[in-house]
């Protein structure tokens, strides 16, 4: 789950770029054309089928319209800003997977803590830059509550189905989803992005594989609060990357923030018990 958050972190700014110049649904449609052959690689020759059929269809719904609000929320908020909302997820996933997937899945108090202290750690690092955000904000929480319940679907997949098929039928999915959205809100087929996007579109689909098939083995081998925990990495990977790549060196705030959300992933492991 830990390299999922890097390759997500990573496909937020290769978004903020496309979305200069496309729309949300747009992204999310040519994002499929580059993400079926790349999932497809995945398969290895094993069978389609997939066994949670009810499962599935609330991981493909749900996580389409998660990924609608994500896209569009990253048009209006800064990536710090979009960091520290929608780390509002993982205590969502913590509520909502025990109703959905049954008592096994309930955190014990050690887990939910230091979730609650991986949250302060993100609002520590973030909140000095932090602006608002207005309607993009509602966006970002949105698609941090229907991330939420998507988890927790894919979870309850991974007991059934292997990563690869879940990941290769999310992305089918998602094509004709997005191109019906498409035609029935803007009335007329996508545009072709110019050659300037092409680059960001292909790292965006790449990331969003990587990270959807290494999210999808981290659900099938433990717990969902457990697992959904390790994304508090992100704001941390955002300023290694500032620091790294625009030579931005992390401030007194920075420095407390990181230090809570790395004694939040410890504690998460620490805590940890044995895979359901």
């Amino acid at each position: 789950m830990a390299g999922a958050t890097l390759a997500f972190t990573v496909m937020v700014g290769l978004v903020k770029v496309a979305r200069a110049e496309l729309t949300a649904m747009e992204i999310v449609l040519w994002r499929g054309v580059v993400g079926i052959p790349l999932a497809a690689l995945l398969l290895r020759g094993r069978p389609l089928r997939i066994h949670g059929r009810r499962l599935m269809l609330a991981r493909v719904v749900l996580g389409f319209l998660a990924m609608i609000c994500f896209y569009t929320a990253a048009k209006g908020l800064s990536v710090a800003d979009h960091a520290l909302i929608t780390k509002v997820q993982p205590l969502l996933v913590a509520g909502v997977a025990p109703m959905v997937l049954g008592a096994d899945e309930r955190p014990d108090g050690r887990v939910v803590g230091a979730l609650v202290l991986g949250m302060a750690g993100c609002a520590l690092l973030l909140a000095p830059d932090l602006q608002g955000g207005g309607t993009w904000g509602l966006w970002a929480l949105a698609a941090a509550a229907l991330s939420a319940m998507a988890h927790t679907a894919l979870r309850g997949l991974g007991r059934t189905d292997h990563p690869a098929v879940i990941v290769f039928w999310l992305q089918v999915a998602i094509l004709p989803l997005s191109l019906a959205l498409q035609l029935a809100w803007d009335g007329h087929p996508p545009r072709i992005p110019p050659a300037s996007l092409w680059g960001p579109i292909a790292g965006v689909g790449a990331c969003a594989i990587v990270g959807q098939s290494l999210m999808t083995r981290a659900y099938r081998h433990d717990k969902a609060a457990l697992v959904a925990g390790a994304s508090y990495l992100a704001p941390l990977f955002g300023v290694v990357g500032d620091a790294a790549f625009f030579s931005t060196l992390p401030s007194v705030w920075t420095l407390a923030g990181g230090s809570l959300i790395v004694a939040s992933g410890i504690a998460v492991v620490l805590a940890r018990q044995e895979p359901a």
